[in-house]
């Protein structure tokens, strides 16, 4: 008898024990503008504004403020906290971040860092990240995050 409880509660378990999966999708325009020096580093400030959806249902404005950076050996950073405001004024803060070997790829990893009360089952929460740009500062971002 204790065994089959024992199976039964850890059936439960595994089943609704499973970790949650968010995907957010993002639009925006960024400006990138900082200084590149002579030995070919560069530091720049990177600024973005746009909008989000997520598979939630919940869409809003985003924010985006960090920095971009190349050492004279070409090894790259990009370092961005993004925050989304949702429809209802609640808001999650984001660390987008990336080196070298994503940097060409517009692929990283990104974290929620901060949240309202409403979105508080997020902090913590790791993210595939992952961004195209267009001719211009347009682009196009998604993470896929779970928590």
């Amino acid at each position: 008898m204790i065994k089959k409880l024992i199976l039964i509660l850890t059936f439960l378990f595994v089943s609704f024990g499973k970790a949650g999966e968010i995907i957010i999708e993002g639009t925006g325009k960024a400006d990138i503008n900082g200084y590149t020096f002579n030995d070919n580093s560069s530091y720049k400030l990177y600024r973005s504004n746009g909008h989000w959806k997520s598979s939630t249902g919940d869409f809003g404005l985003h924010t985006c403020m960090g920095t971009v950076t190349s050492d004279k050996n070409g090894k790259n950073g990009f370092n961005v906290y993004c925050k989304n405001t949702s429809q209802k004024d609640d808001y999650f803060i984001m660390k987008i971040y990336r080196d070298s070997e994503y940097q060409e790829s517009g692929a990283g990893i990104a974290k929620i860092v901060e949240a309202s009360k409403s979105y508080s089952y997020l902090i913590g929460a790791k993210c595939s990240h992952a961004v195209t740009y267009l001719k211009s500062s347009d682009y196009f971002s998604m993470q896929k995050c779970k928590f």
